[in-house]
């Protein structure tokens, strides 16, 4: 019995070395390949948004998060220009929960921000259970995501440190240039219809609003103004959703909060994104929001945030 134990135990102990070994040589690759900086030039992927790891500890009160939606309808440099918000735009395209909260993650780091607002077309845009493994094993290990870094690696890359110096100069926005008017006629029509959320992006929601709860940040839901994403349907679902969980929902298509786009003139693709005049009227309307209901400070006139004047005016300038 005894040589039977021993027999097991040092088979259980040479399985743990070899995936210690495994996991160290994984973890010295995926030192390697990471980008040593977060701009395209070193290899990082998604630029713009990884730019908020260049932003100052602490600077950042407003993460705006989502997929195409809402970097092209909310505008970071008028948020400062008109209320004197600090954001930083998350939004990639076609952005689905599982990169949503990876993306969260990483401005966690180094910001605590009052609020997060989470537009709410990517709820709907499902991903698979394989799809949330590959995504966890591209943030635990770099190496999963820049496999293919190796045909350009540099010495630096075996000895330079990971920094990020870097920050996108609009704070994530693109604003988009150019009009394509939208057919409006049976958008937001009365419905009682409830668009139903994934399970997997409604278990997602639920962790990504427990990260928001540790960091003492406000989740908060918003649908902006599109003619081809959003409809009733999708609003009543997102409604409950948000009455369940307890969260803030504004929804700028229609009630209340609605932003009066005009959408022949305001929108650049037929519906789909909001070019550069509807975006202004949007960030205007978030901007009050953002002041009046969730209080965030006004920084204008402090010099430590002097470096956001300087972005908006050069901004303006183009």
């Amino acid at each position: 019995m005894m040589k039977r134990m021993t027999r097991v135990l040092s088979g259980l102990l040479r399985v743990a070395l070899s995936a210690a070994a495994t996991v160290a040589v994984l973890a010295a690759v995926s030192y390697v390949l990471t980008p040593k900086n977060n701009q395209a030039a070193f290899g990082q992927r998604d630029e713009r948004v990884h730019g908020i790891a260049g932003e100052p500890a602490g600077s950042i009160d407003v993460l705006l998060m989502g997929d195409s939606e809402i970097f092209t309808s909310v505008s970071p440099l008028q948020l400062w220009d008109e209320r004197g918000i600090t954001s930083y735009s998350l939004g990639t395209n076609g952005q689905k929960l599982i990169y949503t909260r990876s993306l969260l993650a990483l401005a966690l780091r180094k910001q605590s921000p009052r609020v997060v607002v989470l537009e709410t077309n990517c709820l709907f845009r499902p991903f698979t259970v394989g799809e949330a493994i590959l995504r966890v094993g591209k943030d635990v290990l770099p190496a999963v995501e820049y496999h293919d870094r190796w045909k350009s690696l540099t010495v630096e890359d075996f000895i330079a440190p990971v920094r990020a110096t870097w920050t996108d100069e609009g704070k994530g926005f693109v604003a988009k240039r150019g009009t394509r008017a939208a057919d409006a006629s049976g958008y937001m029509a009365p419905s009682d219809e409830v668009a139903e959320m994934p399970l997997l992006n409604r278990l997602y929601l639920e962790e990504i609003e427990r990260m928001c709860e540790r960091a003492g940040a406000r989740l908060v839901l918003l649908s902006t103004p599109s003619t081809k994403n959003w409809n009733m349907a999708r609003h009543n679902g997102v409604e409950r959703v948000a009455s369940e969980l307890g969260l803030d929902y504004i929804d700028l298509n229609v009630g209340e909060h609605r932003v009066g786009v005009d959408w022949a003139k305001d929108s650049y693709d037929a519906g789909d994104h909001l070019n550069a005049s509807g975006a202004r009227k949007v960030s205007t309307a978030v901007g009050a929001l953002l002041a009046e209901r969730y209080g965030t400070p006004d920084h204008r006139g402090d010099g430590s945030y002097s470096s956001w004047a300087e972005a908006s005016s050069r901004a303006r300038d183009k």
